[in-house]
């Protein structure tokens, strides 16, 4: 990804300097979404089980490349928090976060790519997950 944004500021210049403001603002506002569209893109459809959780137990979901974050966009309002199982050590879950219907919200940030987690919901939800 960062060889895209090079890429972008690379032409973004060239553009400014051969074609003024107005061009170079367009480039560089297009590569914008590509970026945010790469996490949401490969969001996933959830829906919890009658443990209120997802994955459903025994199964995990691991974090990949494409997010930085753990999102989430439920179809109703609902507390989340995230349940990780580090390499070493007894599995951990975050505080509980809430998160308005039809709205991105985050259920945990700055996670390493490959970790595993589960999320825990407070009542019965579906929605999309991007991690």
């Amino acid at each position: 990804m960062h060889i895209r944004s090079r890429t972008a500021g690379i032409l973004a210049t060239v553009v400014l300097t051969a074609g003024g403001l107005t061009a170079a603002t367009a480039a560089t506002a297009s590569a914008a979404p590509a970026v945010a569209q790469s996490c949401y893109g490969s969001a996933k459809n959830y829906s919890t089980d009658s443990l209120l959780s997802w994955p459903a137990y025994p199964a995990w979901a691991y974090t990949t490349s494409n997010c930085a974050d753990i999102n989430v966009k439920p179809n109703s309002g609902t507390y989340v928090q995230t349940c990780f199982d580090p390499t070493s050590g007894d599995i951990y879950c975050n505080a509980k976060r809430w998160i308005a219907a039809g709205t991105w919200g985050l259920a945990a940030t700055d996670v390493n790519n490959g970790t595993k987690f589960y999320l825990q919901f407070d009542r019965a939800n579906s929605g999309i997950t991007a991690y």
